[in-house]
């Protein structure tokens, strides 16, 4: 698979689209860097995170601060 540009979290799309998003976290390192989660925004508090997607653990939450890049998901046919 080839992957495209890495951006910044700051202009990721937080409206629950699917993406790629490489994570680091020190203190909960995943297997593998790079996941798929979406972005997601809290109903009373306001408050967005990360809701990442894994086989062994089903869904973990990250913040900013843990998100090192995102990239769209590729479209099928473009990998």
């Amino acid at each position: 698979m080839r992957f495209g540009t890495w951006y910044p979290v700051s202009v990721a799309l937080r409206d629950g689209t699917p993406g790629i998003f490489w994570i680091e976290d020190p203190e909960a390192p995943p297997v593998f860097p790079v996941t798929v989660g979406m972005g997601q925004t809290d109903d009373m508090t306001r408050a967005s995170y990360w809701r990442m997607f894994t086989s062994e653990y089903g869904t973990q939450t990250y913040f900013d601060e843990h998100v090192r890049g995102w990239m769209n998901l590729p479209r099928p046919g473009h990998a």
